[in-house]
């Protein structure tokens, strides 16, 4: 296949949508090619079962027009910055190319979301040496950012969705074992898909108002981002 422009590494099937969606959608308009790894199959879910959520995934993807999409299942509320997982990731990195690379912040209440950002980091890193072993050719990341799912207390730039924000909350709702009000185990507090989006929709509203639009996706950079003229950052 040709190479990636973006590839975004999801925890679980639906962050890459709760997180991103709606940027998704707006650079594949623009003709990125995109495409997503997810890295368990969310078995431990409350809701659904491996079956229902990988046919959900691949509804979501293609409500998205995403090029790509593949689970690398390293274990739901196991995921372990480990050798044999960095191996799987860094060898992603190399086989699909892309030019920027998305996962999960080092900072968030998920143990998995946070095991994710440490073993692609360490990908990001291993992948780009010519002595490191792999099944591809060594490739070097331009850039690589963090997308949010519950805590986003450190944001570096904010995407506007406005124009996409109905079709961010179609592409969620590809996931219904996720997403729909029903019965849940006894002791067990769950957000259904109106509960869950109204909480969304603040965050993308309050985001979006950080730039002065209606609604907002945002990113943290781990790095400085490169700036050739401020002209270029300046709404």
């Amino acid at each position: 296949m040709s190479e990636l422009d973006i590839l975004i590494f999801a925890p679980h099937p639906d962050d890459a949508e709760i997180g991103m969606a709606g940027s998704i959608l707006l650079w594949r308009k623009e003709g990125a090619q995109i495409g997503v790894v997810d890295l368990t199959r969310g078995e431990l879910g409350t809701k659904g079962d491996v079956e229902s959520r990988t046919q959900e995934a691949e509804e979501a993807s293609r409500r998205l027009g995403l090029v790509l999409r593949e689970n690398l299942d390293l274990g739901d509320g196991r995921l372990i910055d480990d050798e044999s997982s960095r191996e799987k990731i860094a060898n992603r990195i190399r086989m699909y190319r892309p030019r920027v690379v998305f996962v999960t912040p080092d900072f968030d209440r998920h143990p998995d979301h946070e095991a994710a950002n440490k073993l692609v980091k360490a990908a990001f890193f291993l992948a780009r040496l010519p002595k490191y072993h792999g099944d591809e050719h060594a490739h070097s990341v331009n850039a690589w950012y963090n997308y949010f799912i519950h805590d986003m207390h450190r944001v570096s730039f904010v995407v506007d969705i406005t124009p996409v924000w109905p079709q961010k909350v179609d592409v969620l709702k590809a996931y219904r074992s996720q997403f729909v009000e029903g019965e849940v185990p006894d002791g067990y507090r769950y957000l259904g898909i109106s509960d869950y989006l109204r909480q969304l929709e603040a965050y993308s509203r309050f985001l979006g108002a950080k730039i002065g639009v209606e609604r907002g996706e945002g990113f943290y950079a781990p790095a400085p981002l490169k700036v050739r003229n401020i002209l270029d950052v300046i709404p």
